[in-house]
């Protein structure tokens, strides 16, 4: 299986190496942007699922991480929020079968599995309702329509307790010299 899968990623960058994208027609561009949707889809899923089982079987530990996601992050070179999004769906599809199945057959991409696994995992009576929206809804939609049960699922006092355990306030310095922050508090504390 994994001499498969190395031989499909071999010839997947010989293939890719040898387009020529300048002289491709801007239609026939748009269809290999498809084609590398379908392709990343692929590999998002296959991701994520094998680091449900690694953290199962704890084969991050000894590598010198100190959390599966950094193990994450620095074995596949991706941004630790990255990282933290992979590991915590591939926890939550532990629980979620059909949009586990969903994500593998390629039907949904990371994102959607994300916001799909969020509103299901706290109101499993909503998987279904929406899968079947992924399949029209943009992402931001599907956000939307997660944050909707999410909160419906939890009290207020609930929701602000989930929120003030989950702040956090970030500011750093772009290489072009420009001051960014981010973050996430409460709505009270944001209005001050």
């Amino acid at each position: 299986m994994f001499d498969e899968l190395r031989n499909a990623v071999t010839r997947l960058r010989e293939i890719s190496s040898r387009i020529d994208i300048d002289v491709v027609a801007g239609k026939d561009a748009a269809e290999l942007v498809g084609i590398a949707d379908e392709i990343r889809r692929a590999g998002d899923s296959l991701r994520t699922v094998a680091v449900g089982q690694v953290e199962r079987t704890n084969s991050w530990k000894g590598e010198g991480a100190k959390s599966i996601s950094e193990w994450l992050s620095s074995e596949t070179d991706c941004p630790q929020y990255e990282a933290q999004s992979v590991v915590l769906l591939a926890n939550q599809l532990q629980h979620l079968p059909v949009t586990r199945a969903a994500l593998r057959s390629g039907t949904l991409s990371n994102a959607q599995a994300v916001e799909v696994a969020r509103g299901a995992i706290v109101a499993p009576n909503t998987e279904t309702q929406l899968l079947n929206l992924a399949q029209h809804a943009t992402v931001r939609d599907l956000r939307d329509a997660s944050s909707r049960v999410v909160a419906g699922a939890t009290d207020e006092a609930e929701r602000h307790r989930q929120v003030h355990k989950s702040r956090y306030f970030k500011s750093w310095t772009d290489l072009d010299g420009s001051f960014n922050v981010r973050g996430r508090m409460t709505a009270a504390n944001g209005a001050l």
